[in-house]
């Protein structure tokens, strides 16, 4: 992508989408080339005036000292479909981990991953799920920690699901657990307090909220747990919440008892593919007002990227919809039959960045954003292999595209190369082969390309490599 310059925020700050450098060079060749030129004549007058004294060269300042690094992804929803598939996959918790077990390595290589838990864990005041009413058993927060998941958001418009009661007790499962959760609070006397994770000496402060609760409500007694609240004006069904004033001066509270904040924020329009104005403008100030990443969730689908400068200088980023990533979402999706907007809640990404402990010498100590990316991920979904009779048992689960091509293209140039040598024709099961390829090789790719002019490409990284089996 080229660079973007955004309409700019309401304190007059400009909105910026990062550009590549080879996109920067490209654009400015002249200029870089006329730099390359001047540097290149200062060097030679340099020698012929200095002869043979050596020149003294200073080691520039930053000194990276330490970092903490996190993988943050959207939304988990156990639908009935991703129950079976758990259940498909193996009894309890190794059941639901199995559902991760592809993108396993990539929570465990960072040092915090994150995602948004969008279910109640309630099986003691479970009134039953159905479609939009969600409950989950204990197994998966469970197989979420086994799978590198250390802190969930839990501020969302489903924690209410089996009321009240059901919320407390989704609570006190984390707690039991030792699965970290931003966005609630024992009381109002705690509420929009951060969560503090502390690593190679670098506090990260989390906090969460939501504009959204599907009608219900916190409790009218201060003293009992509720979620952060931070609705809509005029959205909120009459539910009271906080308001931009209250969230900005807890974002500026939150910052101070941490060296870098990031905001989880369920947000937006269900199957929007843009963010809402009004929540790109409450991001600029959250970020001004010190937080440093935003991870927006709720939309289902994906949504930019967008890099920040605030006003004093911080480069920031916000993932304003990382989309789902466990789902039944578009379970009948066919790549090629379908528009291509009915497989969107299936793309996804994991989104990474560090926080950066710098030394600027005089300067100081300063932790900074550092090292963003994003790996492009599918939500695999057999359903229409299982109604076809074709595979019996349910997989649903998310992979990393970029993993999964490189061995399809691969398989495809051997069948290729085998069928164009003279005399020689693929047999019945490698054409029958070749034809599956082919089909889940243009999905992927297809999908893929669908991301990326969704998110744009200036952060794609590649998978980080797996071990090579003995």
């Amino acid at each position: 992508m080229g660079a973007v310059e955004g309409e700019g925020s309401a304190l007059g700050q400009p909105a910026r989408v990062a550009v590549g450098v080879g996109a920067f060079l490209r654009r400015n060749w002249r200029w870089a080339g006329g730099a390359v030129a001047l540097a290149l004549a200062g060097a030679a007058l340099l020698t012929t005036f200095q002869g043979r004294r050596q020149a003294t060269v200073a080691i520039p300042y930053p000194h990276d000292l330490a970092q903490v690094t996190f993988a943050v992804a959207g939304d988990v929803i156990p639908h009935e479909p991703v129950r079976a598939a758990a259940k498909a996959a193996g009894d309890g918790e190794p059941g639901w981990a199995a559902l991760f077990a592809d993108v396993l390595d990539v929570f465990e290589g960072a040092d915090f991953g994150f995602v948004n838990l969008e279910t109640p864990v309630a099986p003691e005041h479970s009134k039953g799920t159905k479609p939009f009413l969600f409950d989950a058993p204990v197994d998966l927060p469970e197989a979420l920690k086994a799978s590198g998941i250390k802190i969930v958001s839990f501020a969302n418009n489903h924690v209410m699901d089996q009321g009240w009661a059901g919320f407390v007790e989704s609570r006190e499962h984390l707690k039991e657990i030792g699965l970290l959760f931003a966005g609630t609070s024992d009381n109002t006397a705690t509420a929009w307090q951060p969560v503090i994770t502390e690593a190679n000496g670098i506090k990260v402060g989390w906090l969460g909220m939501t504009r959204w609760l599907n009608g219900n409500r916190n409790p009218d007694k201060d003293d009992q747990p509720h979620v952060n609240f931070f609705p809509y004006p005029g959205e909120a069904n009459g539910a009271p919440g906080a308001d931009e004033a209250t969230v900005l001066a807890a974002v500026k509270a939150a910052r101070a008892q941490c060296d870098l904040l990031v905001i989880s924020v369920h947000w937006g329009i269900e199957y929007a593919t843009a963010p809402r104005p009004e929540d790109v403008d409450i991001a600029h100030k959250m970020l001004d007002a010190g937080a440093t990443v935003i991870v927006g969730a709720h939309p289902h689908v994906l949504q930019p990227i967008e890099t920040y400068k605030t006003q004093d200088g911080r480069d920031t980023v916000i993932f304003y919809s990382l989309g789902n990533f466990l789902s039944n979402q578009s379970r009948s999706y066919v790549d090629g039959l379908n528009p291509d907007s009915n497989g969107d809640p299936r793309d996804e990404m994991i989104g990474l960045f560090a926080a950066v402990k710098r030394d600027y010498g005089p300067v100081g100590v300063r932790v900074e954003l550092g090292h963003v990316g994003m790996l492009p991920v599918w939500e695999e979904n057999n359903r229409n292999e299982m109604a076809a009779g074709r595979e019996k048992k349910a997989v649903i689960k998310p992979v990393l595209m970029d993993r999964e091509i490189p061995p399809l293209e691969a398989r495809l140039d051997e069948l290729n190369k085998k069928a164009a040598q003279p005399g020689a024709e693929l047999t019945a099961d490698e054409k029958k082969e070749f034809i599956e390829v082919t089909k889940r090789l243009k999905l992927l790719t297809d999908r893929r390309a669908q991301v990326l002019a969704r998110v744009g490409d200036d952060y794609v990284i590649a998978p980080p490599k797996l071990p090579v089996k003995p």
